[in-house]
């Protein structure tokens, strides 16, 4: 049991982790000195002998040649000297003019200041699922590359090309030593290659369990989310490449940590501090090694988004989110609902957490509405709660576009559109590839949709309702600001059999003081008995 003492303890950690990653800190890159700009060669391919000499005189990593689902040699180029990415699905063709020269090479130059990569092919489009070789020459670097663009040492972004040849000190390339580089890669690209060819199987297994644990009425699948987000954290720091290990560890793994979560976790304290516990691990890992929390079946591609919360993440950690603040207001009332929300809203928005717009909005709404419902409130004071929201998203992400570095929300509040453009590209990104995708699409909304409705009417109690129509609300805005609708509606399947067992007492989970009071006290007959004789 956890004591209302040790409640107050977690909820001021949380606010303590809110003002913390609200707080700009400085870079901890190492900075590398400036001076002449480098030469750029592009090799048609670097075998393994030279990519290991190469490793030996400089910086060696992995590129990501474009943004987007496919590739080729023109716009992997186009991107490359300008230093800019633009979605396949938007025409994958930067404009303006180029920043640097690429050179063409056979075989590497032997030069002492340069860059040397690989690019794909030329000709039609391919799937952009492959990882080519890099390496930085010159200004004393030497070990696995690192980029502020990635965050996850030895993967480098093609944006990451021009800054690192023009010496901006803010965006480019450092590194970090490292003996053995060339075998930290080969693990680093299989672990990638692995968890990328599981992204979908792994959420299909995980809807599974958790529709299994909730037709079985087990209890478990109350904490099979934030067992689920665990494990996933645990196979990212393993950094485990083998593919039935990850099928294993998602399946199985999950159940297992599930049922011992619920048999330590019976009352809503212990609930609450296991809800707020999960994010804020996430929370950590992401601010200190987002590579943990990047490669694993449940992160991001690599391809369009490289760390932070992607849309997986993001549908799976509205369980707790939501649940946690309906806990959060039980235990400690407006004030511990309003808290635990606005550190949902740090966490999705933070720069430094990978800054997911289109989660800060869906969650933001959904706060809203088990706000107005938790609290009885009118359509005043749902439009009030949602532009509190609103307030405190675009708060944290001023602050963090102050901040020099990659952002992923820049664009979206640039000058050059800015949010009316990036408002008008979720047709081609979102709706577009859902319309193409709609064998695979339209199984799973029907899924959810029947899921969603079996647990409405399942629920025996107003809190399970309460959680699950906020749930629905976010599910439906992601689907309509976000651009991977079948990561969505599979974990929303998920969460959807979470909630069917989120059912906490009708009362609050309090200790009531019982004062008995004595009956009335009656006198006794008094017995008359014949003295003898």
């Amino acid at each position: 049991m956890v004591r209302p003492v040790r409640l107050i303890a977690l909820l001021a950690v949380l606010a303590a982790a809110v003002v913390a990653l609200a707080a700009p800190v400085n870079a901890s890159a190492r900075q590398n000195p400036t001076g002449a700009p480098f030469q750029v060669f592009v090799l048609d391919r670097i075998s393994d002998a030279t990519f290991a000499s190469l490793a030996h005189r400089g910086a060696v990593g992995l590129l990501r040649p474009s943004y987007g689902p496919t590739t080729n040699r023109r716009r992997a180029l186009a991107e490359l000297v300008r230093g800019t990415e633009v979605n396949a699905r938007l025409g994958g063709v930067p404009k303006g003019r180029p920043l640097i020269d690429a050179k063409k090479a056979s075989v590497f130059p032997n030069c002492h200041m340069c860059i040397v990569l690989q690019l794909p092919p030329r000709g039609a489009p391919t799937s952009n699922d492959r990882l080519y070789r890099i390496a930085v020459i010159g200004r004393n670097f030497h070990g696995l590359l690192s980029s502020p663009t990635t965050h996850i040492p030895g993967l480098v972004s093609i944006v990451d090309v021009v800054p690192t040849a023009l010496a901006h000190v803010s965006t480019t390339l450092s590194w970090s030593p490292s003996t053995n580089a060339v075998d930290r890669l080969g693990r680093l690209g299989n672990a990638i290659d692995s968890n990328n060819r599981l992204k979908f199987p792994a959420l299909f297994i995980l809807a599974g369990v958790l529709l299994a644990l909730a037709l079985l009425g087990l209890r478990a699948a109350v904490t099979a989310v934030p067992a689920a987000l665990l494990v996933n954290l645990g196979l990212g720091i393993g950094q485990v490449s083998n593919e039935v290990l990850l099928c294993a560890a998602i399946s199985a793994g999950t159940v297992l940590l599930a049922l011992a979560l619920a048999r330590a976790c019976r009352s809503e304290s212990a609930l609450l501090a296991l809800y707020g516990g999960v994010v804020l691990v996430y929370a950590f890992v992401m601010v200190t090694r987002p590579e943990w929390q990047a490669v694993n079946p449940f992160g991001p591609t690599q391809n369009s988004r490289f760390w932070g919360i992607g849309n997986q993440i993001e549908t799976l950690l509205l369980a707790p989110l939501l649940a946690g603040a309906f806990l959060a207001r039980r235990r400690f009332g407006i004030v511990g609902f309003v808290l635990f929300g606005v550190f949902g809203l740090v966490v999705m928005t933070d720069n430094r957490l990978g800054a997911d717009g289109g989660g800060a909005i869906a969650l933001g709404i959904a706060l809203a509405v088990l706000g107005t419902r938790l609290f009885r409130l009118g359509v005043k004071g749902f439009v009030g709660l949602l532009a509190s929201a609103a307030v405190a998203v675009l708060w944290i992400v001023s602050r963090g576009l102050d901040q020099p570095g990659p952002n992923h929300l820049r664009s979206a509040f640039s000058s050059g559109g800015g949010l009316l453009a990036s408002l008008q590209s979720r047709v081609p990104l979102s709706y577009v590839p859902a319309l193409h995708a709609w064998q695979l699409v339209l199984p799973l909304l029907m899924a959810l949709a029947v899921a969603f409705a079996l647990a409405w009417r399942g629920a025996r109690q107003q809190s399970t309702r309460d959680v699950l129509l906020a749930f629905g609300v976010a599910i439906v805005t992601s689907l309509l600001i976000n651009d991977s609708a079948a990561y969505e509606l599979a974990g929303g399947i998920a969460v959807v059999g979470a909630f069917a067992r989120f059912a906490p007492a009708s009362a609050p989970a309090r200790e009531r003081a019982r004062i008995r009071v004595p009956a009335k006290l009656e006198p006794e007959p008094v017995l008359n008995e014949s003295p003898p004789g």
